[in-house]
């Protein structure tokens, strides 16, 4: 028995020239003039934003991306220096707004229903979700998503109000082992590349520290559920703790409602004639 993994039919250059041509097709059909996108200096913001210039680049009509770095206190010191870094290396343009001020007026405003981590942590990506929507509609622009299949399918590791709430999500069928190699393939620095993915929502967080496993143990053993193996037939196929199995199970599973649309209640209902008066 084995257990099937992704990898560019084409090789990576199709794969980018695809995905390109869907940014441009995605942008221009909606009516906007660019996209916004918002820089963590992670791989999976840095390789978006890598992958628009590079599909705007390619086109003729103009459209423009514009990077927003978004800082707060649960975020390391370098975060802002190589998201800055990435908009320079693009020659993009670049926006600097602390969203401290606003998480900390909701958290003052609701008379301390948001005090532990967590949930302060996903009002940060709240935060950051309405200031790249208000960029974003103030200049036409779209909201380029940055999660990759490994966060947003498999596990469902976003905030549905937050990180989750985009206009495209171009990278949203790569795990993150092919983010990378597209990511070299477009010229990102390789310290970005390598760097720990974290998603900024409290001090020292770290996406595979909280998780207790890498993003790849969850690719696989996801993809091993995709193909019809069993739980017992995974873990002896991959030798994986049966812990790390189950929670990657139970995290698909509960978390299906960020994937789909919200539920829309049904009731029966007679149509009747309409006679224009």
């Amino acid at each position: 028995m084995k257990i099937k993994r992704a990898y560019f039919s084409d090789g990576v250059k199709n794969a980018a020239d695809e995905l390109a041509g869907e940014v441009i097709n995605f942008t221009k059909e909606t009516g906007a003039k660019g996209g916004v996108v918002g820089l963590s200096g992670g791989i999976d913001s840095t390789t978006v934003a890598y992958l628009c210039k590079y599909a705007f680049d390619r086109d003729a009509s103009g459209l423009q991306l514009c990077g927003v770095i978004m800082p707060s206190r649960a975020n390391h010191g370098s975060d802002e220096k190589d998201g800055l870094r990435v908009a320079k290396n693009l020659g993009i343009e670049s926006i600097i707004v602390s969203i401290e001020p606003i998480a900390n007026a909701i958290i003052s405003q609701t008379h301390g229903i948001i005090e532990n981590y967590f949930d302060k942590g996903n009002l940060y990506s709240e935060s950051r979700a309405i200031v790249l929507s208000r960029i974003a509609a103030a200049k036409n622009y779209r909201v380029m998503g940055t999660g990759n299949r490994d966060e947003d399918y498999v596990l469902g590791y976003f905030t549905k109000r937050g990180d989750g709430a985009v206009d495209n999500n171009v990278l949203g069928d790569l795990p993150k082992r092919l983010v990378r190699d597209l990511a070299r393939y477009l010229g990102v620095p390789e310290d970005l590349v390598n760097r720990i993915p974290t998603a900024g929502l409290w001090q020292g967080q770290t996406d595979e520290g909280e998780l207790g496993y890498t993003y790849e143990q969850a690719e696989i053993i996801q993809n091993g559920f995709d193909q019809g193996y069993t739980s017992i037939q995974i873990q002896k196929i991959t030798g994986f703790k049966k812990e790390i199995i189950d929670d990657v199970s139970k995290r698909h599973r509960i978390t299906e409602h960020k994937r789909n649309s919200p539920p829309v209640g049904k009731v029966n209902l007679s149509y009747g004639e309409y006679n224009e008066i």
